[in-house]
Protein backbone atom coordinates (compact mmCIF):
# COMPACT_ATOMS: atom_id res chain seq x y z
CA UNK A 1 0.00 0.00 0.00
CA UNK A 2 1.15 3.52 -0.78
CA UNK A 3 -0.18 6.61 1.03
CA UNK A 4 -0.68 9.65 -1.18
CA UNK A 5 -1.76 13.12 -0.17
CA UNK A 6 -3.88 15.74 -1.91
CA UNK A 7 -6.70 15.73 -4.46
CA UNK A 8 -4.40 16.19 -7.47
CA UNK A 9 -2.37 13.04 -6.75
CA UNK A 10 -5.60 11.17 -6.08
CA UNK A 11 -6.92 12.27 -9.47
CA UNK A 12 -3.65 11.21 -11.13
CA UNK A 13 -3.87 7.79 -9.50
CA UNK A 14 -7.43 7.38 -10.77
CA UNK A 15 -6.48 8.57 -14.26
CA UNK A 16 -3.62 6.05 -14.29
CA UNK A 17 -5.89 3.14 -13.39
CA UNK A 18 -4.36 2.65 -9.94
CA UNK A 19 -6.52 0.86 -7.38
CA UNK A 20 -7.80 3.26 -4.71
CA UNK A 21 -8.11 1.36 -1.43
CA UNK A 22 -9.22 3.99 1.10
CA UNK A 23 -9.66 7.76 1.15
CA UNK A 24 -9.46 9.79 4.36
CA UNK A 25 -11.09 13.21 4.18
CA UNK A 26 -10.56 15.91 6.77
CA UNK A 27 -13.85 17.30 8.02
CA UNK A 28 -14.81 20.24 5.82
CA UNK A 29 -12.52 19.33 2.90
CA UNK A 30 -14.06 19.04 -0.60
CA UNK A 31 -15.53 15.63 -1.40
CA UNK A 32 -13.24 13.68 -3.79
CA UNK A 33 -14.69 11.99 -6.87
CA UNK A 34 -14.36 8.39 -5.66
CA UNK A 35 -16.83 5.74 -4.53
CA UNK A 36 -18.51 7.05 -1.35
CA UNK A 37 -18.00 3.71 0.42
CA UNK A 38 -14.23 4.21 0.22
CA UNK A 39 -14.30 7.61 1.96
CA UNK A 40 -13.75 8.00 5.69
CA UNK A 41 -14.20 11.40 7.32
CA UNK A 42 -11.80 12.18 10.15
CA UNK A 43 -11.46 15.12 12.50
CA UNK A 44 -8.92 17.87 11.87
CA UNK A 45 -6.97 16.78 14.96
CA UNK A 46 -6.76 13.16 13.80
CA UNK A 47 -5.85 14.22 10.26
CA UNK A 48 -2.89 16.27 11.51
CA UNK A 49 -1.34 13.16 13.05
CA UNK A 50 -1.02 11.45 9.66
CA UNK A 51 -0.56 14.26 7.13
CA UNK A 52 2.87 14.43 5.49
CA UNK A 53 2.76 17.97 4.12
CA UNK A 54 2.73 21.21 6.08
CA UNK A 55 -0.21 22.70 4.19
CA UNK A 56 -2.44 19.71 3.55
CA UNK A 57 -5.49 19.93 1.30
CA UNK A 58 -7.47 17.58 3.48
CA UNK A 59 -7.23 14.35 1.46
CA UNK A 60 -5.08 11.28 2.12
CA UNK A 61 -5.58 8.04 0.22
CA UNK A 62 -4.01 4.61 0.25
CA UNK A 63 -3.47 3.12 -3.19
CA UNK A 64 -2.07 -0.10 -4.59
CA UNK A 65 0.59 0.93 -7.15
CA UNK A 66 1.66 -1.25 -10.06
CA UNK A 67 4.60 -3.53 -9.38
CA UNK A 68 6.81 -3.09 -12.42
CA UNK A 69 9.24 -5.75 -13.64
CA UNK A 70 12.27 -5.85 -15.91
CA UNK A 71 9.90 -6.93 -18.65
CA UNK A 72 8.14 -3.58 -18.36
CA UNK A 73 11.46 -1.70 -18.50
CA UNK A 74 12.44 -3.48 -21.72
CA UNK A 75 8.97 -3.63 -23.29
CA UNK A 76 9.61 -0.83 -25.80
CA UNK A 77 12.42 -0.86 -28.35
CA UNK A 78 14.78 0.86 -28.93
CA UNK A 79 15.22 1.28 -25.21
CA UNK A 80 15.93 4.64 -23.58
CA UNK A 81 16.46 3.88 -19.89
CA UNK A 82 17.49 6.09 -17.00
CA UNK A 83 19.75 4.54 -14.37
CA UNK A 84 19.86 6.43 -11.07
CA UNK A 85 23.19 6.16 -9.27
CA UNK A 86 22.64 6.63 -5.53
CA UNK A 87 20.46 9.75 -5.84
CA UNK A 88 19.38 10.96 -2.41
CA UNK A 89 17.18 13.97 -3.12
CA UNK A 90 13.57 12.78 -3.43
CA UNK A 91 12.64 15.91 -5.35
CA UNK A 92 15.23 15.06 -8.01
CA UNK A 93 14.12 11.44 -8.29
CA UNK A 94 10.45 12.37 -8.65
CA UNK A 95 11.26 15.09 -11.18
CA UNK A 96 13.39 12.66 -13.21
CA UNK A 97 10.46 10.24 -13.40
CA UNK A 98 8.27 13.05 -14.69
CA UNK A 99 10.94 14.14 -17.19
CA UNK A 100 11.39 10.56 -18.35
CA UNK A 101 7.71 10.14 -19.06
CA UNK A 102 7.57 13.56 -20.79
CA UNK A 103 10.47 12.89 -23.18
CA UNK A 104 9.69 9.29 -24.10
CA UNK A 105 12.14 7.34 -21.96
CA UNK A 106 11.13 3.69 -21.66
CA UNK A 107 11.91 3.06 -17.99
CA UNK A 108 14.02 3.80 -14.94
CA UNK A 109 16.33 1.59 -12.86
CA UNK A 110 17.50 2.79 -9.44
CA UNK A 111 20.79 1.46 -8.12
CA UNK A 112 21.07 0.55 -4.45
CA UNK A 113 21.46 3.62 -2.30
CA UNK A 114 18.91 5.64 -4.28
CA UNK A 115 15.93 7.00 -2.35
CA UNK A 116 12.78 4.86 -2.65
CA UNK A 117 10.40 5.57 -5.52
CA UNK A 118 7.60 5.46 -2.93
CA UNK A 119 9.02 8.15 -0.66
CA UNK A 120 6.24 10.72 -0.24
CA UNK A 121 8.32 13.57 -1.68
CA UNK A 122 9.28 11.44 -4.70
CA UNK A 123 5.63 10.66 -5.36
CA UNK A 124 4.62 14.32 -5.14
CA UNK A 125 7.52 15.55 -7.29
CA UNK A 126 6.65 13.00 -9.96
CA UNK A 127 3.18 14.60 -10.27
CA UNK A 128 1.64 11.22 -11.07
CA UNK A 129 4.39 9.79 -13.32
CA UNK A 130 5.29 7.26 -10.61
CA UNK A 131 1.90 5.64 -11.30
CA UNK A 132 2.55 5.19 -15.03
CA UNK A 133 6.27 5.22 -15.81
CA UNK A 134 8.00 1.80 -15.51
CA UNK A 135 10.57 1.74 -12.71
CA UNK A 136 12.39 -0.81 -10.58
CA UNK A 137 14.89 -0.38 -7.75
CA UNK A 138 17.58 -1.95 -5.59
CA UNK A 139 19.83 -3.18 -8.39
CA UNK A 140 23.62 -3.11 -8.11
CA UNK A 141 25.75 -1.41 -10.76
CA UNK A 142 27.32 -4.72 -11.81
CA UNK A 143 23.92 -6.44 -12.11
CA UNK A 144 22.55 -3.56 -14.14
CA UNK A 145 25.54 -3.40 -16.48
CA UNK A 146 25.38 -7.16 -17.07
CA UNK A 147 21.68 -6.91 -17.82
CA UNK A 148 22.12 -4.01 -20.24
CA UNK A 149 25.00 -5.64 -22.10
CA UNK A 150 23.07 -8.88 -22.49
CA UNK A 151 20.52 -6.81 -24.41
CA UNK A 152 23.13 -4.73 -26.26
CA UNK A 153 22.06 -1.50 -24.60
CA UNK A 154 24.86 1.06 -24.31
CA UNK A 155 25.44 2.61 -20.88
CA UNK A 156 26.09 6.33 -21.21
CA UNK A 157 27.65 8.49 -18.50
CA UNK A 158 28.42 12.19 -18.40
CA UNK A 159 31.49 14.13 -17.35
CA UNK A 160 32.55 17.74 -17.97
CA UNK A 161 35.91 16.34 -19.09
CA UNK A 162 34.53 14.10 -21.85
CA UNK A 163 35.67 14.77 -25.41
CA UNK A 164 32.32 14.20 -27.14
CA UNK A 165 29.06 16.01 -26.41
CA UNK A 166 25.60 14.54 -26.05
CA UNK A 167 24.74 15.76 -29.57
CA UNK A 168 27.42 13.46 -31.01
CA UNK A 169 25.83 10.26 -29.70
CA UNK A 170 23.25 8.43 -31.80
CA UNK A 171 20.35 8.29 -29.34
CA UNK A 172 18.29 6.26 -31.79
CA UNK A 173 20.32 3.27 -30.61
CA UNK A 174 19.27 1.39 -27.45
CA UNK A 175 20.75 3.49 -24.65
CA UNK A 176 20.77 3.76 -20.86
CA UNK A 177 21.74 7.03 -19.17
CA UNK A 178 23.58 6.78 -15.85
CA UNK A 179 22.67 9.78 -13.67
CA UNK A 180 25.19 10.42 -10.89
CA UNK A 181 24.75 11.22 -7.23
CA UNK A 182 23.90 14.88 -6.51
CA UNK A 183 26.98 15.62 -4.43
CA UNK A 184 29.62 13.47 -6.13
CA UNK A 185 28.41 12.83 -9.66
CA UNK A 186 29.66 9.58 -11.18
CA UNK A 187 32.53 7.99 -9.29
CA UNK A 188 35.59 6.53 -11.10
CA UNK A 189 34.17 2.99 -11.11
CA UNK A 190 30.88 4.17 -12.59
CA UNK A 191 32.65 6.18 -15.28
CA UNK A 192 34.93 3.24 -16.13
CA UNK A 193 31.90 0.97 -16.44
CA UNK A 194 30.16 3.19 -19.00
CA UNK A 195 30.36 2.24 -22.67
CA UNK A 196 30.56 5.93 -23.55
CA UNK A 197 31.09 9.11 -21.53
CA UNK A 198 29.72 12.37 -22.92
CA UNK A 199 29.54 15.95 -21.77
CA UNK A 200 26.71 18.44 -21.71
CA UNK A 201 28.03 21.61 -23.36
CA UNK A 202 27.72 24.65 -21.12
CA UNK A 203 29.75 27.64 -20.03
CA UNK A 204 32.86 26.71 -18.10
CA UNK A 205 32.02 29.04 -15.24
CA UNK A 206 29.33 26.56 -14.14
CA UNK A 207 30.99 23.50 -12.62
CA UNK A 208 28.05 21.08 -12.69
CA UNK A 209 24.30 20.80 -13.22
CA UNK A 210 21.54 19.53 -10.97
CA UNK A 211 20.89 15.84 -11.73
CA UNK A 212 17.28 16.42 -12.81
CA UNK A 213 18.30 19.31 -15.08
CA UNK A 214 21.05 17.17 -16.62
CA UNK A 215 18.56 14.36 -17.21
CA UNK A 216 16.16 16.79 -18.89
CA UNK A 217 18.83 18.14 -21.25
CA UNK A 218 20.01 14.65 -22.24
CA UNK A 219 16.50 13.29 -22.73
CA UNK A 220 15.50 16.32 -24.78
CA UNK A 221 18.42 15.66 -27.13
CA UNK A 222 17.52 11.96 -27.28
CA UNK A 223 13.85 12.66 -28.01
CA UNK A 224 14.78 15.23 -30.68
CA UNK A 225 16.96 12.68 -32.48
CA UNK A 226 14.34 9.97 -32.19
CA UNK A 227 11.68 12.20 -33.72
CA UNK A 228 13.86 13.08 -36.72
Amino acid sequence: MLPIEGPILLEEAQRSGIEIVDVFRKAGAPMPAVEPDAIFEVSEEAFKTVQDTEHSQGIIATVRPRQYTLGDIFAVSPELIMVLGRLQDPGNVGTILRIGESFGATGCIALRGTVSFYNGKVVRASAGSVFRFPHIGSETLDETVSLLRSRRIGLIGTSPNAADTIEQWDWRKPSAILIGNEGQGLDPKELATCDKVLRIPHKGTVESLNSAIAAAIILYEASKQRRS
